[in-house]
């Protein structure tokens, strides 16, 4: 019997191969797979190019796996609704997969970053939520989108930053001459006035204006005040996306911990020690930590939670194995 799981996220989506007791057999690389944005047929197509990919790592075929038995776990990007879930459930089996288990990508990353456990994790990346499990309890705090939400993730971040060079030339704020340089060398741009058609181009695109917030990143690291205060906002509003789940979950007073998922969490202690401070203030007992596992790890557990395996060995097998 195998386990295959898939992460398949807005911008590729990633497949593992393994057997029930967590041995890595191989692993592939697929296109992008967003229920939303790719629709049906582009999450099935990316996910077969991965799976390939991953057979052919492991020496298999698909009818070796399916004779064995495999189960196939996804947790895809912007499948959040019940019926989102159906959809692609009856795709997959019509693909030849019997036993199908589907999530939100939000899934798979807890079950990685925590290894199975109960818990919360804060992803911030393009966008921010936090996503929660106790028991049979589910809590999902924001994640509604960049205009009502995402407030820490890579956007926001990039955003502030922007506004604090807009005050400077309007002469609301000192003006941050070197915030200004490096923003017209990431734009291309010679003039600051020459942001806002980039901005508000439509469709706005957002992993290009999120991208700015590894500058921001990098000036903090180089002791630049502005930017050392706009990641520990950053930090402060990841926190309290972290503090509601706990609260959602009646967890708030028990030891664990928060994983901290996706690139803006690079910015290391700049984002993380204001977030731990916000979790510290409201009185939790949890410590943020980076995650143990990528979320497609969480996908293979995901799998194993289906056929009611032991996690805490599969886990430990896995990373016996990822460690070789």
């Amino acid at each position: 019997m195998y386990i295959l799981g898939l992460d398949c996220g807005g911008t590729s989506s990633q497949a593992l191969l393994t057997t029930t007791s967590g041995q890595i057999l191989g692993s592939g690389r697929g296109g992008p797979a967003n229920y939303t944005s790719n629709g049906v047929e582009g999450v099935v197509a990316s996910v077969t190019q991965a799976t390939q990919q991953a057979l052919r790592e492991g020496k298999l075929d698909l009818s070796q796996i399916h004779s064995a038995g495999v189960v196939l776990a996804l947790g895809v990007s912007g499948a959040s609704r019940p019926p989102d879930i159906v959809d692609l459930t009856q795709a997959f089996q019509r693909e030849g997969f019997p036993h199908v288990v589907v999530r939100h990508d939000a899934t798979i990353a807890q079950l990685g970053a925590l290894s199975g456990a109960d818990g919360v994790i804060v992803i911030a990346g393009t966008g921010s939520i936090a996503y929660g499990v106790s028991g049979l309890q589910r809590s999902r705090v924001g994640g509604w989108g960049y205009i009502l939400g995402d407030e820490g993730s890579a956007l926001w971040i990039a955003v502030q930053a922007l506004r604090q060079v807009m005050w400077g030339h309007d002469g609301r704020a000192p003006r941050d001459l070197k915030l200004e340089e490096v923003a017209l060398e990431y734009f291309q741009i010679s003039q600051v006035e020459q942001l806002v058609p980039i901005i508000y181009r439509t469709p706005i695109d957002r992993g290009f204006i999120g991208g700015f917030s590894k500058t921001v990143t990098g000036l903090a690291s180089q002791g630049h005040k502005n930017c050392q205060d706009i990641l520990a906002q950053a930090g402060q509003q990841l926190g309290r996306l972290a503090v509601a789940a706990l609260k959602n979950l009646d967890l708030i007073g028990e030891p664990g911990r928060v994983g901290a998922c996706g690139g803006v969490f690079a910015a290391g202690d700049y984002l993380i020690l204001p977030m731990q401070e916000e979790l510290n203030r409201a009185g939790a007992k949890q410590i943020v930590s980076l995650p143990d596992f990528d979320p497609v790890v969480g996908a293979v557990l995901l799998g194993a939670q289906a056929l009611n395996l032991d996690l805490e060995r599969v886990v430990a097998e896995l990373g016996s194995s990822l460690t070789k």
